[in-house]
């Protein structure tokens, strides 16, 4: 083998010298570099700087806050087109619709037909006139306070309940009807009274019934009522039954309406005073006196 110091490129003074040139070029790109300043470095300061200058700028302006800067007045609430609850609206008057009757006579009266003690009477014995009674309060429920009747204006469970054989020509003066249009708020009718009994010149039992009903109706959804007789309506009746094989056969009947709509009474239909003309009663006693069962029947209503 050649000795390698003997190549004849190491003997070759001008190829020595590019060698050594290259070598330097090489070791200088090898080179670590100094640290040094980075664009990034030098632009983000300058964007943080131009923002908290507008930001300042729009403040001296009064566009926009600070961000610890409290707003001056509360964002205003966005319109609405719903129409009030007439069961929440609230009212310039003193009636609460869910208590409709606290301010009446009717505030602690009954949701159902009283049922009083029963005693021996002519030939029918106590328990002969409990029975009559409760066949008399089944009646008088279907034909007040049932809404199948009252509100749907369906006068058969009314009629089912009556001695078999009995035409009524006109159930209407009987039951309650709502007038179409209006309802009830979602307070069951109020009831007092009483019932007595008696028998007839031919030996048959009678129950009497004296009962006063108020129902208590959703005020029109644009006002609230001021005062209680505004929704609260008013039915007392006066009724006979004649018992036959145990079951009601109607023979009598008189009634008054007060706080109401006159024009929708003539049609034996019930609609609150606020809907339309006539209140009833007599103009010189105060509303209260027409809750009293013992009222006489017989009053000039206006109607």
């Amino acid at each position: 083998m050649d000795d390698i110091e003997n190549h004849p490129d190491l003997t070759d003074a001008k190829w020595l010298r590019g060698a050594e040139r290259r070598a330097r070029r090489a070791a200088r790109r090898s080179r670590p570099r100094k640290p040094g300043p980075r664009l990034s470095r030098l632009v983000i300061p300058t964007v943080l700087v131009a923002f908290a200058g507008a930001l300042f700028l729009l403040y001296r302006v009064g566009s926009v806050p600070l961000p610890d800067a409290a707003p001056t007045t509360a964002p205003a609430p966005p319109p609405t087109s719903a129409r009030p609850d007439p069961t929440t609206i609230e009212s310039t008057g003193h009636v609460d619709l869910t208590h409709p009757f606290a301010d009446t006579p009717a505030a602690n009266w009954a949701t159902t037909i009283p049922v009083p003690a029963a005693t021996a009477v002519g030939g029918f014995t106590a328990a002969q006139v409990t029975a009559a009674y409760q066949a008399v309060q089944r009646t008088s429920t279907e034909s007040r306070l049932d809404p199948q009747v009252t509100v749907h204006h369906d006068t058969a469970p009314f009629i089912a309940t009556l001695a078999t054989g009995v035409k009524l020509p006109d159930a209407n003066g009987w039951v309650t009807k709502i007038a179409d249009g209006y309802q009830l708020l979602p307070v069951p009718p109020r009831v007092d009274g009483s019932m007595t009994s008696s028998v007839d010149d031919r030996g048959r039992l009678v129950v009497h019934t004296n009962f006063v009903y108020v129902y208590a109706f959703q005020p029109a959804s644009h006002e609230a009522p001021g005062t209680p007789w505004d929704i609260v309506s008013v039915v007392h009746e006066n009724a006979d039954y004649t018992m036959v094989d145990g079951k009601p056969w109607p023979s009598n009947s008189k009634a008054y309406f007060y706080s109401m709509n006159c024009d929708l009474a003539r049609q034996d239909q019930l609609a609150p005073q606020y809907s339309g003309s006539g209140a009833g009663g007599t103009s010189t006693e105060k509303p209260e006196a027409y809750f009293d069962p013992k009222h006489p029947i017989d009053v000039g209503q206006g109607c």
